[in-house]
């Protein structure tokens, strides 16, 4: 006699993930969505900010992205990323680098040229303050 596996048995299974896996995820909210912060992207050379955002956990914000290449030539290109935190009135509240990265080269069809990057800041700016995100090579430069 052969027997069934009991299909409610798999239901019951299904709902438990469900009501688990949403559990496990980190709660962190999206600060840009929200309207608290605005990101402002710059690049320099090659090397470009495909996307970032900034978020809140419990360590402080998160500020994450992707860099990508414009070429399709060459050996991967080392770069960093500068945040500068300005507050609402232009005064800067924060700094911080990420460290050296090295960016392939953008082939096509291949799904790994890029990098992510993540810089972490120990307290939340002030509501309509503006995080300053530059992909550099070499050494932090000063800028006005």
């Amino acid at each position: 006699m052969k027997r069934a596996f009991p299909t409610s048995v798999i239901g019951v299974g299904l709902v438990m993930l469900a009501i688990f896996i949403p559990g496990c995820a980190k709660n962190r909210i999206n600060l840009v969505d929200s309207g608290a912060l605005t990101l402002e992207k710059r690049a320099s050379g090659k090397v470009y900010i495909a996307w970032c955002d900034a978020y809140e956990d419990e360590k402080g914000i998160a500020v994450t992205g992707v860099l990508r290449r414009r070429d399709h030539v060459g050996l991967p290109i080392k770069k960093h990323v500068d945040v500068t935190i300005l507050s609402p009135e232009g005064t800067v509240l924060d700094e911080a680098r990420s460290p050296d990265y090295y960016i392939p080269r953008n082939i096509i069809g291949r799904f790994e040229s890029f990098q992510r990057f993540k810089v972490h800041f120990p307290s939340v700016p002030p509501q309509g303050s503006v995080i300053r995100i530059v992909a550099r090579s070499g050494p932090r430069e000063i800028e006005p």
